[in-house]
């Protein structure tokens, strides 16, 4: 989980949000499971903790209500206070330079654009996800015919 990783690194809270460029605000929502990181926004809390991204996205439950998904959450946080990544975690780090993340796509490029808008999508009850899109697609075609003008 988030805040055990940055007590395993000795940062606060303000630490964290400074060294990810993020917001405090933001960490503790993200640290109390009323939010998950967008995919910039893990990269960025990866590369601040020295962890992969893959092995952050590992502490953090799919669902928070679901007991099995925290549990294994916490035990997979565990294993990496305790000495490291447990077998089968990619050991590469998230570089500083853009793009540096290895499989994942550059920060600013297409698939993450479309990844933080799927995340923003994500956190509409899923009876309001269809109408959202709806609504988005609406005003992106308005806009694109009125930049045509």
């Amino acid at each position: 989980m988030i805040k055990e990783q940055r007590d395993r690194k000795g940062m606060s809270r303000s630490q964290l949000a400074e060294a990810a460029e993020l917001s405090y605000p933001y960490i503790s929502q993200l640290e109390t499971g009323l939010r998950k990181p967008s995919r910039n926004a893990a990269r960025a809390i990866a590369q601040a903790l020295d962890l992969s991204v893959e092995a952050l996205e590992r502490t953090i439950p799919g669902d928070v209500k679901d007991r099995s998904q925290v549990r294994e959450a916490q035990q997979f946080s565990e294993q990496l206070l305790s000495g490291g990544p447990p077998p089968g975690v990619s050991q590469l780090r998230v570089a500083s330079a853009p793009g540096g993340g290895g499989e994942h796509a550059a920060p600013g490029s297409r698939e993450d654009l479309i990844g933080d808008i799927l995340d923003l999508v994500e956190e509409f009850d899923p009876g309001e996800r269809l109408d959202v899109l709806a609504e988005v697609q609406k005003r992106a075609m308005q806009r694109m015919l009125d930049a045509r003008r």
